[in-house]
């Protein structure tokens, strides 16, 4: 798996997260649509005047397909907010990082619970 299928797979696990690129850091979030199979960003540029706050939204629509690779999202805010698509990658990173430091004392043999969610009535039990 590489850096791209990580960071999507990141993204799919952990829901939303902060985007913290210089600017851009208070308010704005990336993460993943299921129902779309996308990609995302919700935008909003730093501001002490709540008036002035435009919402920008990076996704799928009608004229974009389906972003399931991490670089297409940084080149689509790269372009949006008019910096550099290798600042972005920097930005989505920091958050994975992060996320992964607090996860570094977790046990690996530790006791756990798999549920499986199921749409139907049938009853099944193991054999």
């Amino acid at each position: 798996m590489d850096d791209t299928d990580e960071t999507v797979a990141w993204a799919r696990a952990h829901g939303p997260a902060p985007l913290l690129l210089d600017g851009w850091d208070h308010s704005s979030t990336w993460g993943w649509d299921e129902a779309s199979g996308s990609l995302y960003a919700h935008l909003l540029r730093n501001s002490d005047d709540p008036a002035t706050k435009l919402a920008l939204r990076i996704g799928p629509d009608g004229f974009t397909p389906a972003i399931t690779f991490a670089t297409t999202l940084a080149q689509h805010i790269a372009m949006a907010v008019d910096c550099s698509p290798w600042d972005v990658i920097t930005a989505l990173d920091e958050i994975i990082d992060q996320d992964d430091d607090t996860h570094c004392g977790t046990e690996v043999d530790e006791a756990g619970t798999v549920v499986t969610m199921a749409e139907g009535h049938d009853t099944w039990w193991p054999q």
